[in-house]
């Protein structure tokens, strides 16, 4: 499977100027790709707390203001570990409340016979949100980052990426995109004969559980909902 590479690491590999700074113990990249967009790329230094902060504090500035409606899109598969990131943000947070939770989570187009993109925009378009937030599980081409860096950008991401059928995805209103990095290629490990296969850390349940609470409470804390 092919899933949508850190944006910082494609970001060196294009040559592209990046800005490096460290906050609350966790640091920062910020840069952007033309076409693509700006974006933060977050890894957690020792305190939870404050990564929490600061990934709330990124959203916030991305969102901008007057947020009184969110749709909120678990993408993936959740009948695959490593691709259920979004679906366990979705568990943790609260449907309505203020500003208006709407979550969403579309399946893979194998499990329902709809393209993700196309539920997206068509329920985007129905409901008109202030702010979209699309979350899936991104790659690494460094075992290190697995589980440990959070990238959000002001982009939406594109489904059907992981299976090698991307669809462009245009949502109503602002659009924001939140990744973790959970797979990685064995060609990065240096196992050559399969460089193409994709595998998860041995302890993907407790990696996806734990970015799942992270950004949930990111989450929260950017647009303060409340129930």
């Amino acid at each position: 499977m092919e899933y949508p590479s850190l944006l910082s690491e494609a970001a060196a590999m294009r040559g592209q100027k990046e800005e490096e700074f460290v906050r609350r113990g966790c640091k920062i990249t910020h840069g952007s790709i033309p076409s693509q967009g700006e974006y933060y790329t977050v890894t957690e230094g020792e305190s939870e707390e404050n990564l929490i902060k600061i990934l709330g504090e990124y959203i916030k500035k991305t969102a901008g203001d007057g947020v009184s409606s969110a749709l909120i899109v678990g993408l993936g598969n959740r009948g695959m570990t490593a691709d259920a990131l979004g679906n366990e943000v979705l568990s943790r947070l609260t449907a309505g409340g203020k500003p208006h939770f709407y979550l969403l989570a579309p399946q893979v187009s194998v499990v329902t016979g709809v393209e993700s993109a196309q539920i997206v925009e068509s329920l985007s378009e129905r409901l008109r949100p202030d702010l979209t937030v699309l979350i899936d599980t991104l790659s690494s081409s460094r075992f290190e980052r697995l589980g440990r860096c959070y990238q959000l950008g002001d982009f939406p991401l594109m489904p059907g990426s992981g299976v090698g059928n991307a669809k462009s995805l245009s949502p109503a209103g602002r659009t924001i995109s939140l990744g973790v990095p959970l797979v990685i290629k064995l060609g990065d490990l240096g196992v050559q004969g399969l460089k193409n296969y994709v595998v998860t850390p041995a302890d993907i349940d407790d990696l996806v559980e734990h970015c799942g609470k992270m950004i949930a409470a990111a989450i929260n804390r950017a647009l303060a909902h409340s129930k």
